[in-house]
């Protein structure tokens, strides 16, 4: 059985049966005390700023980000919950690359409000698990993208390009679009969890995730152009600084300790995102 906190019920579908769901937030501590009623692994997803909105007001940043996640920590270990995953940000906890693929031993410089909030909640974990026992795993996803995700939203260029360019609507791009990043399927993500949850783990316990094919913006634009069967409309803007130029993980501890790897290539995985997007919308 699976209980979820969140503090408004998205769906595109029927609720599963053993899905318990709990509406509120990391903030209400009798909701999450329910939510964790019972619970073996909790998997820390919920986070309320992006990278934009982080730097707009940072100790807002602080105050809805990293204060929830240590209340939830303190909780789980009092509750007896024996491991929390904790998905970080391969995008953003490094900085700018010193080199291509990124291993979790390269130094981290974030350059935004949302990589620094995301790393302190890393330490924060680690020192539950120093000083309480609590068993955890980090991830740190690249750019995962497919269905279900909001195509009308400020991040998630998968699907919010695939969107815009079937309604003719133009894109902004902030650079000149050789900004590349690696984008890997949902799917492969959700496994990547499932395997950090269920493995024991007794030496490397932080992960980068991603899907090992670097992409520039200008490539994504062209991958979704052939998708849809239209051509983008494309703005460009001055690049913002918080912004880093290439992001491409390594995942070699991943394939060794959790025996994973991306098995949806992105093309596939594209069309998948589409197919979805285009029967749930209508377009």
């Amino acid at each position: 059985e699976v209980n979820v906190l969140d503090f408004q019920e998205r769906r595109f579908g029927p609720m599963p049966a053993n899905i318990h769901f709990v509406r509120g937030d990391l903030s209400q501590a009798y909701l999450v005390r329910e939510a964790l009623t019972g619970v073996d692994v909790v998997f820390h997803l919920a986070w309320a700023t992006i990278h934009e909105t982080s730097n707009e007001d940072p100790s807002a940043d602080v105050t809805i980000n990293l204060i929830p996640a240590i209340h939830l920590f303190e909780m789980c270990r009092q509750m007896g919950v024996k491991k929390v995953v904790f998905t970080s940000s391969g995008g953003t906890v490094y900085g700018p690359a010193n080199t291509i693929p990124i291993p979790e031993s390269h130094p981290k410089n974030p350059i935004n409000g949302y990589g620094v909030t995301k790393l302190a909640v890393e330490k924060y974990l680690q020192m539950f698990h120093h000083l309480h026992g609590l068993d955890f795993a980090i991830l740190r996803p690249s750019v995962p993208y497919g269905p279900l995700q909001n195509p009308l939203g400020r991040q998630g260029a998968a699907a919010v390009f695939l969107y815009r360019i079937s309604q003719g609507l133009p894109l902004t791009i902030w650079g000149d679009g050789s900004v590349t990043r690696d984008y890997f399927y949902v799917t492969d993500l959700v496994e990547a969890l499932m395997r950090a949850a269920n493995l024991p783990l007794t030496q490397a316990r932080i992960f980068n995730i991603g899907g090992a094919e670097e992409l520039s913006l200008l490539q994504l634009i062209q991958h979704s152009e052939k998708i849809v069967g239209k051509k983008a409309q494309v703005e460009f803007l001055p690049a913002r600084k918080f912004d880093a130029e290439r992001i491409v993980l390594d995942t070699t501890l991943a394939h060794q300790n959790l025996q994973w790897t991306p098995k949806i290539g992105f093309e596939e995985g594209l069309a998948k995102t589409w197919k979805w997007m285009s029967a749930t919308f209508n377009l």
